[in-house]
């Protein structure tokens, strides 16, 4: 028995095994992402008054300039 061979007996994995692990990690990411999003407002001042900016823009009329 030579090495490589023995050493693909111990390793389990397979493809699928491999595409599920990168799935989760991606996803993972992606929920710290959006969590981040949420929470970086209550966090921090700076972010806190960029909510009201845009809820003031979207009820400015437009002109008919």
């Amino acid at each position: 028995m030579s090495l490589i061979a023995s050493t693909a007996g111990i390793v389990l994995f397979s493809f699928t095994a491999g595409i599920a692990m990168v799935a989760t990690v991606m996803l993972s990411v992606f929920m710290l992402a959006i969590l981040f999003l949420t929470f970086a407002p209550l966090r921090s001042s700076e972010w806190a008054g960029r909510e009201d900016a845009t809820a003031t823009a979207a009820s400015a009329e437009p002109s008919d300039d």
